[in-house]
């Protein structure tokens, strides 16, 4: 839909309003996001404030940064793959008839394959593993738009910092809120159309690189069913931008959710209170370290020493009233601080860290010696830790992103048809390993069933099972390209060519041809076994 321009200034007062309320909510959250930020994800803090900070000034346990960064590659390989297609277009349970619902299939196969060669230049890639270093502090924020040229689409992970969130009534996200610094001169050519009043005129003429707070407010308008797309400024009333998609061009995915919470919380959540600890715990630590190295001296006041002038250096001399006798020395070193006590204690809470934010490393060849089984079985529990999140991470990131690259390849000509994602005719699958994996016992169980028939049966297991439909559903599920399995009428000719494969060599053994007479002689054969006795 082409942009417009010529919107009242109501509509800018409306979203001001709505902001406002959201930021208040945000306000109350921010504090646990400083922390999330301060000691686990210091790289993911916005920059426009502070370019080239230290970020890691406070940090004394690397720990939880390096668990952040594994659990991002995790959730990133577990349920969007980089290179491979996590996703599948399938007929819903209302389309029941066999040759409707294959035919159906082959066509949303073709649309699944123009929609994955959407994510495979690298973009998504990189886009989605910031946005899974932001789920580890609970929320994600992407942004999807149409791209220009030969580039399809485009995304975008906006930091959660410039985002403020608008929770609808049924805890769905209802309203993206963006603000960020914008040059003028880059404003004019995103938006080329944009009418530029007064003071903005003024900028783009004679000042292009002055950079204002641009807002990219992007709304659920309930009366047209549409997303409304707003971009405004404070430096004039109508907007500069408007445009209506049918999908939210926003991925805004929460990992875990309190009930009545517009944010999400993540594993660094979770894991902060061991976090915190850790970290005083290492900072004592390398106090006590240096206080091992170099020492705390006491001494008495005698008027003869002096601190301020007993550096302590190789090689040098101090005056001091006496080195012993009965009062003692006038300079004693005191006693060092246990470091091995406190090196046990660290241990502990780094492995509590890790094991909150499913770090999956296994121990250190130096650490105790784990069976087999042990190790076996903590792989296998911590390979179930996104259960509890699965579902929500599926509604939030992988249908709508199919809902929007539809949209996009539809509006760019790339797809005939605008496929509607209803999940009753036409549904989406997702076919991570992490889905997989959660399909295996599925799979597991036809199987199963399918030897049992087989043992219990035998010749007439035809009559209790359907093997070639059961066959063919699990290569479905295991995401089998539909080209491999047989459909419905390739699998009766296949079945009628048996049986007439079967009759004619029955003919043959009886000494029928096939022309009704006898079988032609096929050549000497070799006499039974008793005519040889």
């Amino acid at each position: 839909m082409a942009d417009a321009v010529a919107m009242p200034a109501s509509v800018t007062a409306g979203l001001k309003k709505r902001r406002d309320r959201a930021q208040g909510v945000r306000d109350q959250f921010q504090p646990l996001l400083d922390d999330a930020y301060k000691f686990a994800i210091p790289f993911r803090k916005d920059a426009s404030e502070s370019p080239g900070a230290e970020r890691v000034n406070e940090v004394y346990d690397h720990t939880a940064i390096v668990s952040a960064f594994r659990f991002g590659g995790k959730l990133q390989s577990d349920l969007a793959p980089p290179g491979e297609t996590f996703f599948k277009l399938e007929p819903g349970p209302l389309v029941r008839q066999p040759d409707a619902r294959e035919q159906l299939s082959t066509d949303l196969e073709g649309i699944r394959d123009v929609l994955a060669a959407t994510l495979i230049d690298g973009e998504w890639d990189n886009a989605f593993a910031e946005m899974a270093l932001d789920l580890a502090a609970g929320t994600g924020c992407m942004l999807i738009l149409e791209g220009e040229g030969e580039k399809i689409a485009r995304f975008i992970t906006v930091p959660l910092s410039e985002i403020l969130l608008e929770s609808g009534g049924y805890g769905e996200i209802s309203g993206v809120f963006w603000k960020k610094k914008w040059a003028v001169r880059s404003i004019r050519e995103t938006w080329p159309k944009a009418k530029f009043e007064e003071k903005l005129a003024e900028y783009e003429q004679k000042a292009p690189e002055t950079e204002i707070d641009l807002h990219q407010d992007t709304v659920w308008d309930a009366k047209r069913k549409r997303w409304r797309h707003t971009v405004w400024c404070n430096e004039q009333e109508t907007p500069l931008s408007t445009r209506d998609y049918r999908t939210s061009p926003w991925l805004t995915p929460r990992y875990f959710k309190v009930s009545g919470e517009t944010y999400g919380r993540g594993t660094i959540m979770l894991a902060m209170p061991t976090i915190r600890t850790l970290n005083t715990a290492q900072r004592y630590t390398l106090q006590a370290a240096a206080i091992a190295m170099i020492g705390i001296y006491t001494a008495i006041d005698d008027g003869v020493f002096n601190p301020e002038n007993s550096p302590i250096m190789p090689g040098a001399f101090w005056k001091v009233a006496r080195n012993g006798g009965t009062l003692g020395p006038s300079v004693q070193r005191f006693p060092d601080p246990r470091i091995d006590l406190s090196n046990l204690v660290l241990n502990d809470l780094r492995m509590g860290v890790q094991a909150a934010m499913m770090d999956q490393s296994l121990p250190p060849d130096g650490a105790a010696v784990r069976s087999a089984t042990e190790i076996l079985e903590r792989v296998k529990r911590l390979a179930s830790d996104h259960v509890g999140a699965f579902g929500r991470l599926v509604a939030e990131i992988i249908v709508p992103l199919v809902r929007r690259l539809i949209e996009i390849c539809f509006n760019r000509r790339v797809i005939q048809y605008q496929t509607p994602i209803d999940q009753l005719l036409v549904r989406v699958a997702v076919s991570s390993p992490l889905a997989i994996a959660r399909e295996t016992s599925r799979v597991q169980k036809i199987v199963q069933w399918l030897e049992m028939v087989m043992m219990l049966m035998g010749d007439k297991k035809h009559h209790v099972g359907k093997f070639a439909d059961a066959l063919a559903e699990v290569g479905r599920v295991m995401d089998v390209p539909s080209n491999l399995i047989l459909k419905e009428e390739e699998r009766k000719q296949a079945e009628a060519a048996d049986q007439a494969q079967a009759m004619a060599l029955e003919l043959a053994r009886a000494g029928i041809g096939h022309n009704g007479g006898p079988a032609m002689d096929a050549g000497p054969t070799e006499p039974p076994p008793e005519t040889l006795a």
